[in-house]
């Protein structure tokens, strides 16, 4: 968040304003400590008011409602962990139980949805010779993925389709690089 030129500005005005009030009070600091914990409530009041607290990112197939049954999950779990006897117990727990089925199979239930609509966006865009859709799509489904390792080149600057070809160039590239003549002047590097 402070990448931001603005937000940068913003947070340095408010620790500025805040420190100036923090160094008129601390005549009233007994100990280190106390001083210590009164650095930490500035950095994070004047983070917390400036920047803002970091947003949790849901998938974006979770609909709304999906989330509110996930709050009323763990409501009832909160009440199912402080429960003392045994009967409000017993009652917590199959309200739990039948709030757990029921967050699950609505998260399949949108989750099969989302897949559906990407696997039917990507056909379309087969279809339609859209190769980029069809990639983010593609992307979206598979989740992670990793970036091809780029194309070795002879030193023609040729690219080298073959696994055994590649091998070979590397093995050149290595014993050029390893076996240098070694310099004429040694450093000069004094010891630490």
């Amino acid at each position: 968040m402070l990448a931001n030129k603005t937000k940068k500005s913003e947070f340095q005005i408010e620790l500025k304003n805040r420190f100036s009030k923090f160094q008129n009070a601390t005549e009233e600091t007994a100990t280190i400590q106390d001083h210590c914990q009164e650095i930490e409530n500035v950095f994070t009041t004047a983070c917390e008011t400036s920047v803002g607290l970091k947003k949790r990112k849901h998938h974006e197939w979770i609909s709304p409602e999906t989330l509110v049954k996930v709050k009323d999950k763990e409501n009832i779990k909160n009440i199912l962990n402080n429960s003392k006897t045994r009967f409000a117990k017993q009652s917590a727990s199959r309200e739990y139980t039948i709030a757990n089925q029921d967050v699950s199979n609505n998260a399949r239930r949108e989750n099969r949805a989302f897949v559906d609509k990407l696997t039917a966006e990507a056909e379309e865009a087969a279809r339609a010779n859209n190769i980029k859709a069809l990639y983010d799509n593609i992307k979206l489904l598979t989740g992670k993925y990793q970036k091809g390792s780029r194309p070795v080149k002879s030193k023609e600057g040729k690219t080298l389709n073959t696994y055994e070809e590649q091998m070979k160039r590397w093995v050149e590239h290595f014993k050029n690089v390893l076996n240098l003549v070694p310099p004429v002047n040694k450093a000069n590097i004094p010891p630490s």
